[in-house]
């Protein structure tokens, strides 16, 4: 798995801030990393619940390996702004995949009422009682 850091400074390389070669300043590690935070607490009001708390720079990423490429483009999203940076990327299909995962289907019923309305009787001529 990989560390807080490294989702960030793979963040920063693909919107151009950082080269291959390249460490991070210490001050820009600490706006990913407020941005990194700020990402994943804002996601529960899409529905998203990581059970997030606050992270620091050496941390292990706490999502599951399958979710470290969309957390990179998604904050590369959120940085390019600050830096002047143009995405060339969609983000967004990647934030569509990481809701879908943490989707929650709760079991319904229909009241047997419902299940008998006189219009399925005028559709359907064998049904009437």
């Amino acid at each position: 798995m990989a560390t807080t850091s490294e989702i960030i400074t793979a963040a920063y390389r693909k919107i151009g801030v950082a080269a291959e070669d390249e460490s991070l300043s210490g001050d820009s590690m600490a706006a990913g990393l407020d941005a990194l935070n700020r990402m994943l607490a804002a996601w529960k009001l899409s529905g998203v619940d990581t059970s997030w708390t606050k992270l620091s720079a050496t941390d292990t990423f706490p999502l599951s390996a399958e979710f470290e490429e969309g957390a990179i483009y998604m904050l590369a999203s959120r940085l390019s702004p600050d830096y002047e940076r143009p995405q060339a990327f969609d983000a967004d299909d990647f934030f569509r995949k990481v809701q879908a995962a943490y989707i929650s289907i709760t079991a319904s019923s229909m009241p047997q009422a419902l299940k008998k309305m006189p219009s399925q009787y005028w559709s359907n001529p064998r049904a009437r009682p």
